[in-house]
């Protein structure tokens, strides 16, 4: 069902993006990358997938808050692959600071990458896509947001509401993901008190697996979900579309 099969993904480096590019090429789904400043951890990541699973990948220079990097990438995949099946848009960008000290251009370049971005990749690759686009967004844009966040949640609440927008014309299958708190590097890298103090304000008992996002997205492929769907992982073992 997937092996030949290519997925496009942005932000990969390490953490929810590596464990999704690890799982596709683990089913035989050829990969294509993005980076935008860490061109040797993709490399390295590129020949980790290579040698492991024995499928093609590639990696692209991408910057998410130009419109003209966005359409050189679409020139450069369109060029090479008649169609791709699946685009994950899952690079972003948290500048965390309080509410009232946060300044107009740290909002906006947030918004740039986090929703100005995904629009214009969505945008241009809905043409390539045959099959399904991911958005990972975050509970944050729906009901746990941070006052250390707001233009964070705001981005993400922002990802949500133009999944169900271009659910409406594409053709595509346009799904959000939207997990509580996960396992990944920069996690594990927080003030461990703040993240304690976090997941005990909303909620939360553990980290969510890293595995367990790449998994909710096979099986809503697997599942033939609804176009538009907004899907919430509260935990490992609560996983429910809410929309």
């Amino acid at each position: 069902m997937y092996k030949n099969n290519v997925l496009l993904i942005t932000g990969c480096y390490r953490g929810i993006g590596k464990e999704i590019v690890k799982c596709f090429a683990n089913l035989g789904v050829n990969i294509i990358m993005t980076y935008h400043n860490k061109i040797d951890e993709t490399h390295e990541l590129e020949k980790e997938i290579i040698e492991k699973y024995h499928v093609n990948v590639e990696s692209y220079y991408l910057d998410l808050s130009s419109e003209e990097s966005v359409k050189n990438l679409y020139d450069e995949v369109s060029k090479k692959y008649h169609k791709i099946n699946y685009l994950i848009n899952n690079a972003s960008l948290s500048l965390d600071n309080y509410l009232y000290d946060k300044t107009g251009d740290e909002f906006m370049n947030v918004l740039n990458v986090n929703v100005v971005g995904t629009f214009l990749m969505m945008k241009y690759f809905d043409r390539l896509v045959d099959g399904y686009i991911f958005n990972i967004s975050s509970t944050d844009g729906i009901d746990t947001g941070s006052i250390y966040s707001i233009d964070y949640n705001a981005s993400k609440a922002a990802i949500n509401s133009i999944t169900k927008t271009f659910s409406m014309e594409s053709a595509n299958k346009i799904i959000s993901i939207c997990p509580n708190w996960v396992d990944t590097e920069s996690t594990k890298e927080m003030d461990k008190d703040y993240l304690n103090n976090e997941l005990k304000r909303i909620g939360q008992d553990r980290l969510i697996s890293l595995s367990t996002i790449p998994k909710v997205i096979i099986d809503s492929i697997k599942n033939n979900i609804e176009t538009g769907s907004i899907i919430r992982i509260e935990s490992d073992d609560c996983v429910r579309r809410i929309s």
